[in-house]
């Protein structure tokens, strides 16, 4: 939520507030499995999958950990399901 605060300015200074771009619809618990170590290579696997939904308003970036239920929003569900159909 955008908070109004006072400001202390001169004429050519304006204040904007800050718009909330965040996902406000429905969310899915997913559950993605940990990826195995690769061994003696001596590499961290990126425990992340990163999904990215673009479209004319911009990008948005999510990232779900793996191992853990997360909550994702439905359209983030629907990249995953068509990645991973057993999801």
């Amino acid at each position: 939520m955008a908070t109004k605060t006072t400001l202390e300015h001169d004429s050519l200074t304006t204040a904007v507030e800050r718009k909330d771009n965040s996902y406000k619809g429905p969310t899915v618990e997913v559950f993605l499995p940990e990826l195995e170590d690769p061994g003696d290579a001596g590499l961290a696997v990126d425990q992340y999958e990163h999904v990215t939904l673009s479209n004319e308003k911009g990008d948005n970036i999510y990232y779900i950990k793996r191992g853990e239920k997360v909550d994702v929003p439905v359209p983030v569900f629907m990249a995953l399901k068509a990645r991973y159909p057993k999801l």
